[in-house]
């Protein structure tokens, strides 16, 4: 998923517009999207810095949903994606994204500001635990943090072509795609345990003993 703002701060920014792609987890197939702009609201600021960088254009998003109906319609496409589980708390989604607890953030403080504020969370929806794909990205390639760590910049790393960054939903396709990549990579790799290793990692209590020197 990804937010397009009206800046950094939730306190003093809104959301402009949200896009999101549910993805099968076991095919990494695309099931449902949902994309939307977002009506300025709680009298939040929209910057000029905001609406240059994201390329949103302020006629769409004065055209968006008002936060109630975005906060409802949020709702409703999060419960009909729900896992097929028995366990409820099972059943939320998990946010992938860039970055994505600036997203879950964002979220969180419309949620708060939206007619449900008291009586739905977040986390009702979507899970509190979330998959980022910088941190992937620093995990598979061995990278400290010093490198250039933006979705394009990941992108590139892994060939994938990313158009109009910033755009909420152009985001969230380059975004899906690098994690099916990272996934696919991820069980390429087969047992990461091998015989070798498994014969040489101690077991239980030889793990903790220690050995004084003679």
């Amino acid at each position: 998923m990804d937010t397009e703002t009206g800046g950094l701060d939730p306190a003093q920014n809104p959301i402009t517009s949200f896009a999101a792609v549910v993805l099968d987890f076991n095919t990494l197939k695309e099931v449902d999207r949902w994309e939307t702009y977002v009506k300025p609201y709680n009298d939040l600021q929209i910057t000029k810095e905001s609406i240059q960088k994201t390329m949103v254009n302020m006629a769409e998003v004065n055209r968006g949903m008002e936060l109630n109906a975005f906060i409802d319609a949020f709702m409703r496409f999060c419960t009909q994606n729900f896992a097929d589980t028995k366990g409820k708390d099972q059943r939320r989604l998990v946010a992938v994204g860039h970055n994505v607890m600036f997203d879950v953030g964002m979220l969180e403080a419309a949620f708060y500001y939206s007619a449900h504020g008291k009586k739905q969370s977040l986390f009702n929806y979507i899970q509190d635990q979330t998959l980022d794909t910088m941190y992937l990205s620093k995990m598979m390639y061995g990278l400290t943090g010093d490198e250039k760590m933006t979705l394009g910049a990941t992108c590139e790393r892994a060939g994938i072509i990313l158009t109009d960054a910033h755009g909420a939903m152009n985001d969230v396709e380059a975004t899906a795609e690098y994690f099916r990549y990272c996934v696919r990579r991820l069980r390429a790799t087969g047992d990461i345990s091998s015989a070798t290793e498994k014969k040489s990692r101690r077991r239980g209590n030889e793990f903790f003993e220690f050995k004084c020197a003679k």
